[in-house]
Order: C-alpha cells, then structure tokens, then sequence
C-alpha cells in the first residue's frame, strides 16, 4: 500500500521534548518500512491543530483527493492530527476513510483506523481526540489563571503598549 507521513509540531517546546520532526519522521519512516508502505510523500510543518485555521493540513487534504488509490495516511499519535474533535478536517479525514480512499495509521498509539474497524478501536479513537483537546484546553485554563494571578499581585503580565516603558522594579 502506498503512505503519506505526515509529521506536525505547535510549539518549541515540543520539538524540545522529542515531539520534533525529524525525530517524527524517523518513527514514521520505521512504521512504513515494517508495515511494508511505499512512502509516496512526507509533510512536516508547524501548525497548531487547535487552530482553525490550517492552511498546511488542508493542503494535505487537497492532495488526498487526487489520490487515485487507496492510502495510508501515517502520523506519529492523535494528537498530531488534531487536539479538536470538531475540526471539520477530522470529519473530511474520517469520510475519506469510510469511503476507503484513505486509512488512518497512528504509529506510536498502535492505533489502525479503516473498515475493518472493531468498536473498541472507535472508542480508542474518541477517546484519543477526546483527550487531546482536553490537553489543550487545560493548558488555555492554567494560562488563564496564572495571568489572573499576575494581574492580583499587581504584576502586568506581558509587554507594555506602544507608548508607554517597560520598567522593571526590584523586590527587597
């Protein structure tokens, strides 16, 4: 069968705790090569999934629907796909799946999404979308409260306005 890789980062931070592509790309290439795919194409990019805005990702969509046989459409985990369940891409993917354009191969969640998929594999993908918008989210939520805590204590929590100076007082 014929595979895409599709390696995807969001943050600095990611790419500092292995999440980075290269390393991506490798585990990917790994999976293909035991899996016995011919690699026909790899997108690597920066894009947060949590964003509706994806430009990369829908390129990728674009190129799925030329596609003229089917494909396994490889990412490393769910959440590289996407950290929100009600991204239109992840209903457009799920379609293509179920009109067996496309399978959906997860390499490091062990993880097959195709026709022949049991009920508990479903859920296994729910949860999997499920629990990387709960990620994100929490993530927003911690940011939220730290930036509350810092406008309590009389701290302001990033640069001034144009116009005014970022004076920095020491504590005693």
């Amino acid at each position: 069968m014929k595979a895409i890789i599709l390696a995807r980062v969001s943050t600095e931070d990611q790419m500092e705790a292995g999440n980075s592509l290269p390393a991506q790309i490798k585990r990917l290439e790994d999976y293909c090569s035991r899996k016995d795919f011919d690699i026909v194409k790899k997108f690597s990019f920066d894009e947060s999934a949590y964003k509706t805005k994806r430009d990369e990702f829908d390129r990728i969509l674009e190129y799925l629907k030329t596609t003229k046989e089917k494909i396994a459409v490889c990412f490393d985990k769910v959440d590289r796909f996407s950290r929100n369940v009600f991204d239109k891409r992840v209903s457009a993917l799920y379609e293509m799946e179920t009109n067996g354009n496309i399978e959906l191969h997860f390499a490091s969640d062990n993880l097959i999404v195709n026709s022949s998929i049991s009920a508990t594999e479903k859920f296994h993908f729910g949860m999997s979308l499920g629990l990387a918008k709960y990620y994100s989210d929490a993530i927003s939520d911690n940011v939220k409260r730290a930036r509350e805590r810092q406008l309590k204590s009389g701290q302001w929590p990033h640069a001034a306005p144009i116009g005014y100076q970022n004076i920095t007082f020491a504590r005693r």
